[in-house]
């Protein structure tokens, strides 16, 4: 199970669970074999009158496996060190025969910052409290209790919890007991659960819910899965009346910081400086905050949900996504562009519950009504205008308004890769390739960063390795911050790539790239039988190749033409011979207008990705 904290906003904002969080999409055994299963999980919840909650919850897991183990034979309690207290109460490891080892909690208990994530890389309140468990063996389960206790509420007077059970997760016994005081207005979303209980003593309202994985046991895991709430049960409850309402809270705190100050008007004049087009004006601002102000979690003081004045994001040089936010949005208001703070997921949920659970949102990027565009700084290189994928097709709170928005989803409309090669086969089967690739859109980032990041000797050792192929490579590309595409210019000697002299037959291998026709094809095949909906890119992908015989060598047949269609999905590919030289010419098109595909969805899929694997297997026949 996984507990939001009350103390998540947004993943630079301040990521600290409040719980016990257990490993979601590892692999594991078959779903009537699970390595652990959660033989109990109680969480109880106070929440006083000023919305501070104190949370005490009891787990015990059994561990069937090494992999389990591995796994809790040391657990990991996080929490906020800034605004939360947490307790130990009991840690103690249980063999089969009922002998109960208790666990030293001063010894075997210590705490440690969380990881950083690679978007988010220093300075966050979040830790993690570890506990050692003794003398663990498989077959073992492990018992721990422990007490949260907040110090002091994200929003004043506000408190929220939600807590997801992964369907690939085995789960005995659990029960959600929520305790609130009578005349608070709480909302409860128990997806999943059933109700065991709903009273009210005196001036406090005890709600009661239980769970248990069904008879079937949890489905089996899967590596490309949209995150647990989205896929199965959860608990969601909080005093806030709406998302509107979340919003406002924000805004509340936000919003006085991106003032206009005579620093923060002066470098707006100073980027757009002989530019009159407003959304010229906004590229620039855009532009000059992702390049010049570093993004790290560096909230300290205001608390994670209130970001730190613009002037002074300006003066440093560095902030959190929502300084990023303010930032920017105090030097577009310096040009009389107006924008607005916006809460998203960054990561693998796709939807949110009917009950506003400000949890999920970890993220916080611009929306630009004026162009009707949304806007990420912290992430430095996507253009103006294009969002990287953790936040596309999602939902996106605007503070300012309380509208619920949504981020277009990457497909073909806004992520273009086109890879053009020139193959020269010589007598001993080794060949030489002289081509581009041209990256658009969302398409561009990653390779961007890669470009920032790594001289192109390393770039080329990448992309040699990921292709399979053996040879030298050597790479040339325009830099990061030109306009429009990103183009990447290659020559290399490919060892072996046919058979010489014939008869043979020859298929064009994967060539170096950024994203093929037959990943997709591979991931369609490959995810359509899994039981969870899974995240989908839509890149429009275009691969040319022009691959020239030796002289003594006689083309006998080339693949035939291709047109497929399924669903939001088309492919075409088109063989032409001209002397030594057959033209290849493969085009796959991603329409899609979501990001999550799902099972059906897939399957929808499944006749055109045959065909694509098919034909990206037929070979040129000489001899």
């Amino acid at each position: 199970m996984k507990c939001h904290s009350r103390l998540i906003l947004v993943q630079c904002i301040g990521a600290a669970l409040s719980g016990l969080t257990l490993a979601h999409a590892a692999s594991a055994p078959a779903a009537d074999a699970p390595e652990f299963r959660v033989s109990q999980f109680e969480r109880a919840v106070s929440v006083d009158d000023t919305g501070r909650a104190t949370t005490r919850v009891t787990v015990s897991v059994v561990l069937s496996t090494d992999a389990a183990l591995r796994r809790f034979s040391q657990y990991a309690v996080p929490y906020n060190a800034d605004t939360q207290s947490l307790t130990i109460d009991e840690a103690q490891t249980e063999h089969p025969g009922g002998q109960r080892v208790s666990a030293d909690l001063v010894s075997a208990v210590f705490d440690r910052p969380a990881p950083a994530t690679v978007s988010a890389p220093l300075f966050s309140a979040a830790h993690l409290r570890i506990v050692a468990f003794p003398a663990t063996s498989v077959g073992d389960t492990v018992h721990l209790r422990y007490t949260l206790q907040d110090r002091e509420t994200m929003f004043p007077g506000k408190f929220a919890e939600v807590v997801d059970y992964p369907p690939t997760e085995a789960f005995d016994d659990v029960k959600e007991t929520l305790d609130t005081p009578a005349s608070m207005a709480v909302r409860v979303e128990a997806h999943g659960l059933q109700a065991d209980g709903d009273t009210v003593n005196g001036t406090r309202h005890i709600r009661v819910y239980r769970y248990r994985t069904p008879p079937t046991g949890p489905v089996a895991a899967q590596g490309d899965a949209v995150a647990a709430i989205d896929a199965g049960p959860y608990f969601v409850a909080t005093n806030f009346a709406d998302y509107a309402e979340i919003g406002q809270a924000y805004e509340q705190g936000a919003r006085p910081q991106a003032q206009v100050t005579p620093a923060i008007q002066s470098r707006a004049d100073e980027i757009t400086a002989n530019v009159t087009n407003r959304r010229a004006q906004a590229t620039l601002i855009y532009d000059w905050v992702s390049r010049n102000i570093r993004y790290l979690l560096a909230w300290v003081g205001t608390g994670p949900v209130v970001p730190h004045s613009a002037e002074s994001v300006l003066r440093n040089g560095y902030g959190d996504c929502k300084d990023h936010v303010t930032l920017f949005i105090a030097l577009l208001a310096a040009k009389g562009i107006h924008a607005d703070s916006v809460l998203v997921n960054l990561g693998n949920s796709y939807r949110l519950p009917n009950t506003p659970a400000w949890a999920l949102f970890n993220h916080a990027i611009t929306w630009l009504p004026e162009f009707g565009v949304f806007a990420d700084t912290t992430n430095g290189f996507a253009p103006f205008g294009i969002l990287p994928f953790p936040v596309s097709d999602k939902p996106a709170l605007d503070a300012a308004t309380g509208e619920m928005l949504h981020t277009p989803p990457q497909n073909g409309t806004n992520s273009t890769s086109a890879t053009d090669y020139a193959i020269a086969v010589h007598d001993n089967g080794d060949a030489d390739l002289t081509g581009s690739i041209t990256l658009g859109g969302q398409a561009r980032i990653g390779p961007g960063r890669q470009l920032a990041q790594y001289s192109s000797g390393r770039i080329a050792y990448d992309l040699l390795r990921q292709s399979g192929l053996n040879g030298t490579l050597h790479v040339a590309a325009t830099k990061r911050d030109a306009p429009g595409a990103l183009r990447f210019d290659l020559k290399s000697t490919i060892d072996n790539m046919a058979i010489m002299p014939g008869p043979a037959a020859l298929a064009v291998p994967t060539l170096p790239n950024y994203g093929s026709i037959r990943g997709f094809a591979d991931y369609v095949l490959r995810q359509a039988g899994q039981p969870l909906d899974g995240p989908c890119s839509g890149t429009a992908l275009h691969e040319h190749y022009r691959v020239t015989l030796p002289a003594d060598a006689t083309i006998i047949a080339i693949p035939p033409d291709v047109d497929t269609r399924s669903g939001d999905v088309s492919y075409t590919a088109r063989y032409r011979r001209d002397g030594q030289t057959v033209e290849i010419d493969r085009v796959l098109v991603r329409n899609f207008r979501t990001n999550v595909c799902s099972a059906a969805m897939l399957q929808q899929l499944s006749p055109a990705a045959r065909v694509i694997s098919g034909d990206l297997k037929r070979q040129i026949l000489y001899r």
